[in-house]
Order: C-alpha cells, then structure tokens, then sequence
C-alpha cells in the first residue's frame, strides 16, 4: 500500500511536536520541583510560613498616595529646622505655610512689644515731668527753706540749709527791685505835679489849623456872627472840616486874644 505524499511530511512533524510537548511538560515539572524546594529551603527548619517584615502590618495599604502634593524643598526643610518648627506628614505648601503664619505671628508680637516699649517710655517721661514740677512747685513757696520744716533734708550729704539762704536773697533781691520801681513812679509823678499844668492857650496853640480850616472857619464866623453864641460854633463847625464845636470855639478865643495883644 502506498502512503500519500502529504501524510510522509505530516508524520516527521507529529513526531516533532509530541517530543516537544513531553519535553515542556518535563521542563515545567522541573521548575516547580525547585521553587518547592527554593521555598523549603527558605522556611528552613520552621512550620509555619515566614512573613517579611514588610507586611507585618497592612496600614499602610489604606494610605492614598497624592501625585500633587510636593514634598518638603531643602530649602523649606532649614527653614524649619531654623524656626524651631515641626511639621510632620507635611508637603510643600503646607510647610510653607506654616513658616508664613510663624513669621506673622513673630512679627505681629514685636510691634505689640515696641507699643508697649513706646507707652512706658511715654508713662516714665511724663511722671518725671510730674515729680520734677512738683519739686519745682516746693522749691518755688519755700517748701525746702532751712525754716520751713525741712532743715534736716540734705542732698549729697550736706544740709539744705544754702536752699534756704538762696530762696531768702532772691526774696530779698526781688523786694529791692520792686522797691526800686515803686521810688522811680514816685519820683515821676511828684514832677508831673510839681510841673505846672499847660494853659488852654498854650494847648489850642499847638493844635493844627490848614489854611483851608482857617478860610472855611472865616467865612463861616462871619456868616453866623449873628446867631447867639450858644448855636453859633456848632453852626460853623459844620461848615469847617474836622474840627469839632469844642475846637471852633477855642480857636475864636485864641484868635481875639491874639488880636487883643497886636
């Protein structure tokens, strides 16, 4: 009987293929007889099965990693370390943030220090300024003459009593200069009335009359030189520029003196 053709190439390869799949499962078998005994061999003579040290907790497996948040620069990282500042389990933007919030409150605690500073210094200036007017008041009435109850306060060690002794002679140097003044008025007024008083004539005669006032006060006399006296001045003082019913009528007189005397 003859064989097909095909089925003499055929058989070569069926044969291949069986020897290839008996090898496979031979190779397989090998792999799992030595992880059998790599694992053995690594129990060593225990029991139970080893656990790594890595998974003696599983804590760790409910973290969710975050991809945005950053961890902690070097550079925030002395920050810290400088401030004096935990922040454990933080990322960047919370380090940084606390940093910011420590410098804020820092800052906010010094001016608070720097006003308290400027009130105290302002307090302490102002008792001074208390103590030293009240000391000056004292001094002013006396409080520290050697007589006046205080005798026995001393600075430096030596008696107060040359307080006293100044106080007395600036009394005594201001009574000098009052009484001084007071002879001075004295003096001035016994003149003025020992000086005799000026008469009316030499009085109207300083006063001072333009030629105008004398052509208006003219021309008036002689337009109301009828007119009793009593109405007469008044009438030519408002004829004649500033010049009052007083001042017409003493320039009359001056006038009728003058002519008196020619």
């Amino acid at each position: 009987m003859k064989i097909p053709r095909i089925y003499q190439w055929l058989l070569p390869l069926f044969v291949i293929l069986l020897a290839f799949s008996a090898s496979s499962a031979s190779t397989e078998d090998e792999d799992e007889q030595l992880l059998r005994e790599t694992i053995a061999a690594g129990r060593g003579h225990r029991d139970e099965q080893g656990v790594r040290d890595q998974w003696a907790s599983s804590e760790h497996l409910k973290d969710k990693f975050d991809s945005r948040r950053k961890p902690v620069s070097p550079r925030v990282r002395a920050l810290l370390e400088s401030y004096r500042l935990e922040c454990k389990g933080c990322d960047e933007s919370e380090a940084v943030a606390k940093i910011n919030a420590f410098v804020k409150e820092t800052k906010q605690q010094v001016e608070d220090q720097a006003k308290r500073q400027r009130w105290l210094e302002r307090a302490a200036m102002l008792v001074t300024v208390v103590v030293l007017g009240g000391l000056a008041y004292q001094y002013s009435i006396g409080a520290f003459d050697a007589g006046g109850g205080s005798s026995g306060y001393s600075i430096g060690g030596r008696p107060s009593d040359w307080m006293g002794q100044a106080r007395r002679l600036q009394i005594e140097e201001q009574r000098q200069r009052a009484a001084k003044k007071e002879e001075e008025a004295a003096k001035i007024l016994a003149a003025a009335q020992a000086k005799e008083a000026p008469t009316w004539r030499e009085n109207e005669e300083k006063e001072v009359w333009t030629a105008k006032q004398e052509r208006q006060f003219a021309k008036a006399l002689v337009s109301f030189g009828g007119v009793p006296p009593k109405g007469r001045y008044t009438l030519i003082a408002n004829k004649v520029d500033d010049k009052s019913r007083q001042e017409c009528l003493m320039h009359h007189k001056l006038l009728q003196l003058i002519a008196k005397e020619q």
